[in-house]
């Protein structure tokens, strides 16, 4: 007497198996690992910042100083003083910052940790910043400021967003959305020359420095992603 095997029926034939489901897995686990270290990246900008304002003449102010002023290499009132001899590199930071933060973007979307209004701010932010970077103020102010302008409130409209998706806890989502609405008011402050006693220099510090607070502790509060999360509303 043999015993017949039992053959598959249709629905087991056609389930996915490991090795169909891995592929995507691994995936999603490299998208967030880039978005994670992405995101970490952008604090490089506060280092360089101080190495190059160190060697600026020890003159410079961040109080009273513009950031796009380390990142020329002539200044002063006729414009015919040595700044630093490393503004490069706060150029290279700035291009830099902006890689992270359209990284930032798209890799959080791909995993659906952000939705596509918060990915798309994030994007045109990072290209402005990119923009600021490769361009600077004393090449071509109009392009620079320009590249600047999308990268401020592209960038914290950008963290306002996010901040509302619902895969964020709620200790976060507060933090990330006053970081978005702390750095649009430094902006808008810094732009309308308020200073309230703080400089023009802080002001405009605030507006870029929320940005890369905020970005870091996106980052860091998504650490567990490192899969495609499920049923998440995207119009969080």
């Amino acid at each position: 007497m043999t015993i017949e095997a039992k053959r598959p029926t249709e629905p087991e034939a056609n389930s996915p198996t490991s090795s169909t489901v891995a592929p995507a897995t691994k995936r999603s686990v490299f998208v967030a690992h880039v978005a994670r270290w992405a995101g970490l990246s952008v604090v490089q900008f506060v280092l360089v910042e101080y190495i190059v304002s160190a060697t600026w003449r020890g003159l410079y102010s961040y109080r009273n100083n513009y950031i796009s002023e380390l990142g020329v290499p002539f200044c002063g009132p006729a414009g015919n003083w040595p700044c630093s001899q490393l503004y490069v590199l706060l150029n290279a930071s700035m291009v830099l910052f902006g890689v992270a933060i359209a990284a930032v973007g798209a890799s959080w979307y791909i995993v659906r940790r952000i939705d596509g209004r918060a990915a798309s701010f994030f994007l045109v932010a990072g290209a402005g910043a990119m923009t600021a970077g490769l361009v600077n103020q004393g090449v071509n102010y109009p392009i620079h400021s320009f590249g600047a302008t999308a990268f401020f409130i592209f960038g914290n409209f950008g963290l306002v967003v996010a901040g509302g998706h619902r895969s964020l806890p709620r200790g976060i989502r507060i933090v990330v959305t006053a970081l978005g609405a702390v750095g649009l008011a430094g902006y808008f402050a810094y732009m309308s020359g308020h200073e309230f006693g703080l400089g023009i220099g802080s002001m405009e510090r605030i507006a870029t420095y929320a940005l890369l607070v905020g970005i870091v502790v996106l980052s860091v509060s998504q650490f567990n992603a490192t899969r495609v999360p499920k049923n998440v509303d995207e119009t969080a």
